[in-house]
């Protein structure tokens, strides 16, 4: 959901009104995203559900200063973004990576392979520096743009263009170190 859709644009301009069933289907429409992206930074499924939930409840008191010619999935995530960093900065912790694997295989060994190579990626991802932890996240986890990853972080797209390179660098040498 890159751009936001006629439905969708119907729905949070009746949110933006108070409507409370039009809330209540944002919330829905979303929760999940926010949610996983928020787990796997912080590997904590309670703080994870606390931040989702502050997430919102921020949104909720800001929609009437949403500007609706932008995407909302942008705006929503900034949000997440920022209750996440806050949520560090206030337990002094460092951002963290989980990546649920769910893939199922019809031969076990490939199962296996891929499982192993899955494990050495992730373990590789947690060495990356914070931020770019959270670039490779968004951009191929939540599938951002390097457009709306530079409005949620705030940062030129210039720069999460040259990170998220250097990261897909590093997380090569790491992987292959592994072996």
């Amino acid at each position: 959901m890159k751009n936001n859709t006629e439905k969708e644009t119907q729905l949070i301009s009746d949110a933006c009104s108070r409507e409370e069933d039009a809330c209540q289907r944002l919330l829905n429409l979303y929760k999940g995203r926010i949610f996983s992206y928020v787990y796997r930074m912080v590997r904590n499924y309670h703080d994870a559900e606390d931040i989702t939930f502050d997430t919102f409840i921020k949104c909720f008191n800001s929609l009437d200063r949403f500007d609706q010619t932008r995407s909302f999935s942008t705006w929503l995530f900034t949000i997440a973004h920022n209750v996440t960093i806050d949520f560090f900065r206030k337990n002094k912790q460092e951002y963290e990576y989980f990546d649920d694997r769910h893939a199922v295989a019809d031969d076990f060994v490939q199962e296996y392979e891929k499982k192993k190579k899955l494990e050495k990626i992730e373990q590789a991802i947690t060495k990356l520096p914070p931020i770019d932890r959270e670039i490779v996240i968004l951009f191929h986890r939540e599938e951002h743009s390097y457009q709306e990853i530079s409005e949620i972080l705030n940062m030129p797209v210039t720069t999460i263009k040259t990170r998220l390179h250097r990261a897909r660098k590093r997380l090569r040498t790491l992987v292959q170190e592994e072996r």
